[in-house]
């Protein structure tokens, strides 16, 4: 039996393509799966345990809290982002922590910095609990707009030089809970658990594969009564 060229040679191609797909989603998966349960784990910690920063490289995800002075002066807004289809975005306050700098994220907000109920607490002590996070950003992220105070990225380095925070760490918290309530709002971020649904993709891709070959083979291999 001879097989035609271009149906065979495309075929093949076509499963290895989609058979690459559905190995990157099960690559997918397990990393996914790695953060989740780091996740889980550092949620399951002592919620009130004290963050010893000088430890921390940021490429973990820890759980805790910290105490410093509060700087609502050098807050500055992060975004775009979208909560129940409403642009807003991120708030990003400094927090003092001895000589070094912490910067928090306090969550999603619609409103301008001049109406962000945070500055009646300049220079007050306060506490925050949330998860540590280095934070990433991909190629498609604008650059940030320092002149204008407009920020894409939380690239740390470039808010502690436009912002003059001193000795800033090279990661953030992400705040669920506080010293103050600074309104009904604040902080308000909830607990991050991911969405996991590479096995799904995975399936899809190798479920695509499989009718590939199974076109090829009935149209080619298949031996039809004469």
């Amino acid at each position: 039996m001879k097989l035609p060229f271009w149906a065979t040679l495309l075929t093949i191609l076509g499963l290895c393509v989609l058979c690459v797909f559905g190995t990157w989603q099960l690559q997918r998966l397990a990393w996914k799966n790695d953060i989740i349960s780091q996740l889980n784990q550092a949620y399951d910690s002592p919620q009130n345990a004290a963050l010893k920063l000088e430890e921390i490289t940021g490429n973990e995800l820890i759980y805790g809290r910290v105490n410093g002075i509060f700087m609502p002066d050098k807050a500055l807004l992060l975004g775009p982002r979208t909560s129940n289809k409403e642009i807003g975005n991120d708030l990003l306050v400094p927090l003092k922590i001895g000589k070094n700098t912490l910067i928090i994220n306090m969550g999603w907000t619609p409103y301008p910095l001049d109406q962000q109920p945070i500055h009646h607490l300049k220079s007050r002590k306060v506490w925050f609990e949330g998860l540590i996070r280095k934070p990433k950003w991909n190629a498609f992220t604008p650059e940030n707009l320092p002149e204008k105070d407009i920020w894409y990225k939380a690239d740390i380095e470039e808010i502690a030089k436009t912002k003059s925070l001193k000795a800033p760490y090279p990661f953030i918290l992400r705040a669920e809970n506080a010293s103050h309530k600074f309104d009904a709002a604040f902080p308000n971020n909830h607990r991050l658990l991911p969405n996991n649904n590479h096995l799904q993709y995975a399936f899809f891709w190798f479920a695509m594969a499989a009718a590939l070959a199974s076109v090829y083979t009935l149209r080619f291999l298949v031996k039809r009564p004469q």
